[in-house]
């Protein structure tokens, strides 16, 4: 649940965003309540908050946002109230919120943009059915996230799981079903693309594990930490030293043309 936004080089104020929440009610429509909650030193406003359950979507705002040491709340709503299993299921939440900064190459404003999840009970409380145990990922262009996923309970699972990444980071693909033994572990590849994050940023992916055998649904969440590779190249690092450079040999210039043109005294 960690913001997108890349370490600056400098200290500024920022937000840092957590969520909490309930399901408020059932009927007629399922509505979560959100609370987001910031701990950092700067205001998040407008505050964007999606919110995808069980396929849908469903997208409010704190138009006033949330400042430094508050909480806002949203309600949620979602149509459907019929859930075939009961269990736990994941309520995957993405939150954005302007900030200061210049446009990027395509014009638009930089945003904010971080992934959290609230975990609701629907009808019954379940424990987890896998362990997920994500493997750092050192991202270029393109790359693979490795997931080791574990029975938790000591049974075989059939599951699904998939990678939910905010502005940045793109996931190909609609994640992968696996059978996960009873003991041992199995490996799951789901592709991870750069689509705009800085170079030498570090994100975190949200995994959600749905476990799809037994009469009851079981969700396992966690992150995966992923940091994005600084340019190879040399130009970039020497930007800084090749822009000094070429400042002083500009005033060097100058300074040759001014004494080149300064009143000299008539000779006897």
């Amino acid at each position: 649940m960690a913001a997108l936004l890349a370490a600056p080089s400098v200290a500024q104020a920022r937000a840092s965003l957590d969520v909490s929440g309930a399901v408020v009610r059932t009927s007629p429509r399922l509505e979560v309540r959100v609370v987001v909650t910031n701990h950092g030193d700067a205001s998040a406003a407008p505050l964007d908050v999606v919110g995808e359950l069980l396929g849908e979507q469903c997208i409010a705002q704190l138009a006033a946002g949330v400042v430094p040491g508050d909480s806002g709340a949203v309600v949620l709503a979602f149509s459907p109230t019929d859930v075939r299993r009961p269990g736990v299921y994941a309520l995957a939440l993405l939150l954005e919120h302007p900030v200061e900064g210049a446009p990027d190459a395509a014009g638009n404003p930089p945003v904010a943009s971080q992934r959290a999840w609230l975990l609701l009970a629907l009808g019954a409380t379940t424990e987890p059915a896998v362990v997920l145990a994500p493997q750092p990922l050192r991202l270029d262009v393109r790359g693979s996230l490795g997931v080791l996923v574990e029975s938790a309970d000591g049974a075989p699972h059939r599951v699904r799981l998939r990678a939910l990444t905010a502005r940045g980071l793109r996931v190909e693909g609609e994640g992968e079903d696996l059978t996960v033994p009873a003991r041992g572990t199995v490996r799951a590849s789901l592709p991870i693309v750069r689509a705009g994050a800085p170079r030498g940023s570090r994100h975190e992916v949200v995994l959600v594990a749905e476990a799809e055998d037994g009469p009851l649904a079981r969700t396992t969440v966690a992150t995966a930490a992923v940091e994005v590779a600084r340019d190879p190249s040399l130009l970039p690092r020497l930007r800084t030293p090749i822009a000094v450079l070429g400042i002083l040999l500009l005033a060097t210039a100058l300074g040759v043309e001014v004494w080149r043109r300064r009143p000299r005294s008539p000779t006897t």
